[in-house]
């Protein structure tokens, strides 16, 4: 009788075990269909029933953390690409890093995402994402520059969906958005679980930039897909858009819903005839079924168009194009705008202001996070580019991408999936504040008041002894500044009256850059500081230096603790201790 209860309990393990394999299999091809098809968003669901019945594999793990990736959900795909890297990090390929240090960024976590950049960099050195990291490891410092320039609003007219992508009409301001509106007899898009997006209008408030009476543009442009980045001339007589790929599916006569195989975008040209109405719009000549032409900008004298694509023969995942538009209309052939530009990662949203300058979108450029707004000063001369990140507070650690705005008055808009927006994708308002320009103040040197030598004791800090004003260097620089000058002439003032005093120079930095670049840093700061000291008559015997980094922080602003600039400031320190006298 035992015998034949443990027969049938190891007939039902592995009954069990059978079932479960099957359960898994079949629920891993589901993810894996609804992945291909880019349908994320149900691929991320039954992709986690298939985590909930026990499995794991490299492969699922990928998925998951690209259908977040993708979809712009960078702190879930954050999870699963720490999971994939932590069992799977010998064996993966090295873009994995990549996209982890950029998901790390989206949620603040600079230091670690600086840490998984390195090892990026270590793997693949050729890489010009690598080594343009590796060349700006100030970049936290560097966005901070214009953060109190610009004014920035969310435009009260966003909706709780997607809109995006605004363009100059006139005295109006075109954008797309997925927002539902009684009339709506559009399909959803399953990649996103939105409705097709539409172009819709608006008055702008000249104070604000907010967009007023809203109503959908000409019904001839939206149509049963996607419509985005419309771009005119200036005339307003052509008009060049996005639209996803009509050939690319079927319509499903049961469930009345079109079936896309494929999400490949193109560009369409419309033109208002004799009689002032647009022509249908006609896919451009070098659009193809099996890659993506979007997002068009023109040159200010209109004899070139800009675009991105993921055209075969560029440098990474999407590339910024340009092509002539010959005075008949018709095209010369695409042409990749190069390296100084593009990268191994994504470019893409370009827009040329009044002023001849290349704004677009990278994830390759070394940004806060997701997508930065990049800049290219006097974009004609191309012997002299050279790319610049706009910084805050239009970029942030989420996507930031589609900016338009006015050399003239310096308003425009952007669009960004920040948090604290109200839907998926918002719209933001921007506008230059007026600052008044402060008069440099006159250095003069203070007349020093020496301390007696029985007053210095071993171990004191000269700085503090002296009173001292703090001595800043430039960001990411170790020269001395003439203000710094001012103060380190009191220590040498000191030194020279007591010859037999030996002091030690210490620089100290804050916590916001990664730990060893820190101590790097702060020990070519306490070189130049020593170097100085030297140069100008001190020998060279009496002055010893060290770079402490962010070793000694003398507050709370540790890693992952918001501090403002000011408490950041107080670890930004140097000091001058007495180590014999």
């Amino acid at each position: 009788m035992k015998k034949i209860f443990k027969k049938l309990f190891i007939i039902i393990i592995l009954f069990t075990i059978s079932n479960t394999a099957f359960s898994q299999n079949r629920l891993l091809k589901k993810g894996n269909e609804e992945y291909e098809k880019y349908e994320y968003i149900n691929a991320q669901n039954t992709y986690l029933k298939v985590v909930e019945s026990g499995y794991e594999s490299s492969e699922l793990f990928k998925r998951l953390g690209n259908s977040y990736y993708f979809n712009s959900q960078f702190e879930n795909a954050s999870k699963w690409y720490k999971l994939l890297i932590e069992k799977y990090g010998t064996i993966i390929k090295t873009e994995y890093f990549f996209r982890y240090a950029q998901t790390l960024k989206t949620i603040g976590d600079y230091k670690e995402a600086d840490m998984y950049m390195h090892r990026f960099a270590r793997l693949n050195p050729e890489d010009k994402r690598a080594q343009l990291f590796l060349k700006k490891q100030d970049y936290l410092e560097k966005t901070n520059t214009n953060l109190d320039k610009f004014k920035i609003k969310n435009l009260s007219m966003n909706s709780e969906v997607t809109d995006f992508g605004t363009a100059y009409y006139g005295q109006e301001v075109l954008f797309s958005s997925s927002r539902q509106e009684e009339t709506t007899n559009k399909d959803i898009h399953e990649w996103n679980k939105e409705l097709y997006l539409d172009f819709y209008k608006g008055k702008p408030d000249p104070e604000t930039g907010d967009l007023y009476e809203i109503k959908k543009w000409n019904p001839l442009f939206n149509s049963n897909l996607h419509e985005s980045t419309p771009v005119f001339t200036k005339d307003k007589k052509i008009v060049y858009f996005t639209r996803n790929n009509e050939d690319g599916g079927s319509y499903d006569r049961i469930t009345q819903q079109r079936k896309i195989r494929t999400d490949k975008l193109k560009i369409y040209r419309s033109s208002l005839n004799a009689k002032g109405e647009w022509t249908t719009p006609e896919p451009l000549p070098f659009n193809s079924d099996t890659y993506s032409i979007a997002h068009p900008a023109l040159s200010q004298d209109e004899t070139k168009l800009y675009f991105s694509s993921d055209m075969p023969g560029g440098l990474g995942e999407s590339d910024i194009y340009e092509v002539d538009i010959n005075s008949d209309g018709t095209f010369g052939i695409p042409s990749n705008l190069g390296s100084i530009i593009n990268t191994e990662g994504k470019e893409t949203f370009p827009f040329i202001s009044q002023n001849n300058d290349l704004y677009f979108s990278s994830d390759g450029h070394v940004g806060l996070g997701g997508l930065d707004i990049f800049k290219v000063g006097s974009f004609q001369k191309k012997g002299e580019w050279k790319v610049e990140n706009i910084g805050k507070p239009i970029n942030s650690r989420a996507d930031d991408f589609a900016i338009i705005m006015n050399d003239d008055s310096q308003k425009g808009y952007f669009s960004s999936n920040r948090k604290e927006g109200k839907g998926k994708d918002d719209i933001y308002s921007f506008a230059q504040i007026e600052i008044k320009k402060k008069e440099e103040p006159k250095i003069k040197k203070d007349t020093v008041v020496l301390p007696k030598i029985t007053e210095i004791k071993k171990g004191d800090d000269l700085g503090k002894t002296l009173v001292l004003n703090p001595i800043y260097f430039d960001f990411d620089k170790s020269f001395i500044r003439p203000d710094a000058a001012i103060e380190l002439d009191k220590i040498l003032a000191v030194l020279k009256k007591y010859p037999s005093i030996k002091i030690q120079v210490r620089s100290h930095t804050d916590s916001r850059a990664i730990w060893y670049y820190n101590t790097a840093l702060s020990k070519r700061r306490a070189k130049s500081t020593r170097e100085y000291l030297i140069k100008n008559g001190i020998n060279r015997n009496r002055i010893t230096s060290r770079g402490y980094g962010e070793s000694r922080l003398l507050n709370k602003c540790k890693d992952y603790v918001y501090c403002t600039e000011e408490e950041h400031q107080l670890n930004r320190r140097s000091e001058f201790i007495v180590i014999e006298k």
